[in-house]
């Protein structure tokens, strides 16, 4: 430097120094591979793992089910003509065996219906006998063919005139017939779930008056979301919560009901005879069997843009690791991508997911 030249002073702003030779701002907590944590603080986290096991079987899922009557279980005694109710031997509630008498209509057509077929059948009988005769008598070359052909054309007229006759009788009902009255009796052993008659009241032929039930074959009806649909297949076992009943999943409906939601029906057996049609009940849906899915706590699973992960412990704390999710109920989940063994956090998920997120 000259004698006499006098350098130029440079200023330079505290704050920017300090940003100069500030540390660097640490990275984002959700892009660190590995969540350090001491025994201490994850003591402190309340923070607990698990092993994640081999699956043998799939959890069970958990739904909400009503138990139905399936239409194979039900028998309707219908008026097959109009009549009055005289009697009415049965109540909703009441067991009955089969050919047990339920109602008593009083029918004006049929004594006239039950002369009809008494004419008919003796008609008939006179026909047939008739014709006997004749045939005997034309082998014998009594008789032309013709009086024998005309002979076997009236006793088949007589036949269908029988015929008739019993049909008309059948379409009045099914049952004990004294006079003009009939006893409708239970096509079915079972318990009587509808009496819709009463006594002096008139009633036109179809009306249903009492509906007949076999209790020992129910059904379940159990609503699922779509995705939850995609979990369950027919023949897969099915169990009710607090009972001994259980069954197989029969059918998934191929439409959306009025709730968006896809049907699935179960047979189900129920050794106590605890169940009632119309419960709404608990139901557990076993799942398939699995080779390569390992089983965490449902809690374990948090999400990320729709993927979900486990927390699994290492020698430095907690890795989030994304799994595949192949089913979960409300306290299992079945995923894959781990390695068997690894330990997850199953408490304390929360706090771990904070720091991970930078929350």
């Amino acid at each position: 430097m000259s004698p006499g030249f006098i350098a130029p002073r440079i200023l330079v702003a505290p704050m920017i120094v300090a940003a100069l030779f500030a540390a660097p701002a640490p990275a984002p907590a959700f892009a660190a591979d590995v969540l350090p944590l001491t025994a201490v603080q994850k003591n402190n986290l309340g923070i607990a793992t698990v092993a994640a096991v081999t699956q043998t079987a799939s959890p069970a899922l958990t739904y909400p089910a009503r138990v139905t009557l399936p239409p194979a279980s039900v028998r309707v005694v219908a008026a097959a003509g109009a009549g009055l109710v005289t009697q009415l031997h049965v109540q909703a509630g009441d067991t009955v065996k089969r050919g047990a008498p339920l109602v008593t209509l009083s029918m004006p057509g049929l004594a006239d219906a039950q002369n009809a077929l008494t004419q008919a059948r003796l008609k008939s009988q006179l026909a047939a006998g008739n014709a006997a005769r004749d045939e005997k008598l034309f082998g014998e070359g009594l008789i032309a063919e013709s009086r024998l052909r005309a002979t076997q054309s009236e006793t088949q007229s007589a036949r269908a005139s029988l015929a008739a006759a019993q049909t008309t009788l059948s379409m009045l009902g099914a049952g004990k017939v004294s006079g003009s009255a009939i006893t409708l009796t239970a096509p079915i052993a079972g318990v009587v779930t509808e009496s819709a008659a009463e006594p002096g009241e008139r009633v036109d032929a179809g009306m249903a008056l009492v509906k007949v039930a076999d209790l020992t074959r129910l059904a379940l009806e159990i609503p699922l979301s779509t995705a939850q649909a995609r979990q369950v297949a027919v023949g897969q076992a099915v169990t009710v919560a607090d009972s001994q009943a259980s069954g197989r999943v029969t059918a998934l409906l191929p439409q959306l009901n009025a709730s968006q939601s896809v049907l699935a029906r179960a047979s189900l057996v129920d050794p106590q005879k605890l169940l009632r049609p119309g419960q709404s009940v608990q139901v557990a849906i076993a799942g398939a069997q699995s080779a390569q899915g390992l089983a965490v706590p449902a809690a374990a699973l948090v999400w990320k843009a729709n993927v979900p992960y486990v927390f699994v412990e290492t020698a430095q704390g907690f890795t989030p690791t994304p799994v595949q999710l192949v089913r979960q109920n409300a306290s299992q989940a079945e995923v894959t991508g781990l390695a068997p063994g690894s330990r997850v956090a199953a408490k304390g998920v929360a706090a771990l997911k904070a720091q991970w997120l930078g929350e």
